[in-house]
């Protein structure tokens, strides 16, 4: 983070100054105490577990040389400033913050592939640009605005990722933001229980062009349904998608097993072919997004394929281990939605070799009403992509089972309350040669049998 004075922090969170003698400046910003760095200006956030206040103390000894509390602290030894929602006024700062820097903000958002998409994005960019991303899950309010807040004057562009549980949320974080363009990779099922239907959650991710103009521009996936007809007359709209009608759409697709996947676009009428090192359609879908946002940076053809063979996975997303046994295990344990646990399974479907194809699932969170449904669905689709064994761990393994009976799998599906309960059984199943797909919503704690796995070697 650049220095910001005290007095443009009292002006920005409308605060009351108490203790202070004369200006001075802050060079960071942090809610968390164990991690004070000498000069920082420390924010006592408070939730629902937890209160930041408990630890203005520990900041305070750690080098923090300014306090933002609701409340008057109990040690008055350097200034704080008292407000009335310390969480806004971290986002007020964060914005603040973002309008001394006139770079271009890309802000990505969608039911599924959002971090993969971010983070393909921003490898495409860096060969050319200096670029900030969101690290991790700092996606939400609080995230966002400790992202912005990284922001160094050397930066060019940042790319932010933009996650939601509610309608109103990604407003906020676009409010904060004030993105250029806005990518929406799909609109799927998450988050349906909270919202109740997909018109829903499209309302919600829309929000992303909450602040848009004409000199903005929307970057969405022209294949999925609920996106086919967007259209907005006060912005630019490019879509990419596999269908010719897309401005930007992929053909030729070749699929190379472990080593990725090939596939040509035009690019101002010329036929280029680019290459992505990770297997399944759904990275194609996310290098085309990638490829989008490059063109209207300028960028050409041998950039974009440069920052795509630079591009790695986040931690727990399609991470293909071999181990010493001989089988062959797909990680893709970080969350989980109907639309994501089927392009899983058709890389599963696309890599395994001679042995067999086996998946681990564990049930997809937040679905409300089509739980059961929607299991029984995932269930059917992994017997007819022809998946050798199925374990299914959760609440719904059931439904599971059910889909693959009715689709002609009568054997070889085991059922489990948990990870770890069905860890043991997992030796009398997965044998050497085998591929294993592991993969289910955050909650269900699927990294367990992947840890598994891997201390068997």
């Amino acid at each position: 983070m650049e220095v910001l004075n005290v007095e443009e922090i009292v002006r920005t969170t409308q605060g009351v100054l108490l203790n202070f003698d004369e200006d001075f400046d802050v060079s960071g910003i942090c809610i968390d105490s164990r991690k004070i760095n000498p000069g920082d200006m420390f924010i006592a956030l408070t939730g629902d577990n937890f209160d930041g206040h408990d630890f203005i103390d520990k900041a305070i000894e750690d080098g923090a040389v300014l306090v933002i509390a609701q409340r008057m602290p109990e040690d008055n030894r350097i200034p704080y400033i008292l407000v009335e929602d310390t969480l806004k006024a971290l986002q007020d700062i964060a914005s603040y913050y973002k309008s001394k820097f006139h770079i271009p903000i890309v802000a990505i958002t969608g039911s599924s592939g959002k971090t993969t998409t971010k983070d393909m994005i921003a490898s495409v960019l860096t060969r050319r640009f200096s670029v900030l991303k969101t690290e991790g899950n700092f996606n939400n309010a609080i995230g966002l605005p400790l992202t912005l807040l990284k922001l160094q004057y050397n930066h060019q562009i940042a790319v932010l990722e933009m996650g939601m549980s509610s309608l109103g949320e990604i407003r906020l974080l676009s409010d904060i933001a004030r993105p250029d363009i806005g990518v929406i990779s799909n609109v799927g099922l998450t988050h349906i229980e909270k919202l109740g239907s997909r018109e829903n959650i499209l309302k919600a991710k829309l929000e992303i062009f909450s602040y848009f103009n004409s000199d903005s521009t929307a970057v969405i996936n022209g294949d999925n349904d609920m996106l086919h007809d967007f259209s907005d007359h006060r912005f630019r709209v490019i879509k990419y998608g596999l269908k010719e009608d897309n401005e930007i759409f992929a053909y030729n697709i070749k699929e190379k097993g472990e080593s990725g996947i090939e596939f040509s676009v035009d690019l101002d009428g010329v036929r280029t072919n680019f290459r992505v090192l990770l297997p399944g359609i759904h990275n194609v879908y996310n290098a085309l997004s990638a490829i989008a946002v490059a063109r209207l940076f300028g960028m050409d053809a041998v950039e974009i394929q440069k920052g795509l063979n630079d591009f790695k996975p986040s931690e727990m997303r399609m991470e293909i281990i071999d181990l010493d046994s001989g089988i062959k295990v797909i990680n893709d344990v970080y969350n989980a939605n109907p639309e994501s646990m089927k392009a899983a399974i058709d890389v599963l479907h696309t890599i395994k070799s001679e042995g067999r194809g086996i998946c681990i699932l564990g049930d997809m969170l937040e679905l409300g009403e089509l739980s059961s449904e929607e299991h029984y669905k995932i269930g059917a689709y992994a017997a007819s992509a022809g998946i050798d064994a199925i374990i299914a761990v959760g609440e719904f393994a059931e439904n599971i089972k059910m889909g693959t009976t009715a689709s002609g799998m009568n054997s070889n599906v085991l059922i489990f309350s948990d990870a770890k309960s069905a860890a043991p059984f997992i030796d009398n199943v997965v044998k050497p040669g085998d591929t294993v797909l592991i993969k289910g919503s955050r909650g269900m704690k699927m990294e367990y049998i992947v840890e598994y796995l891997r201390e068997r070697g």
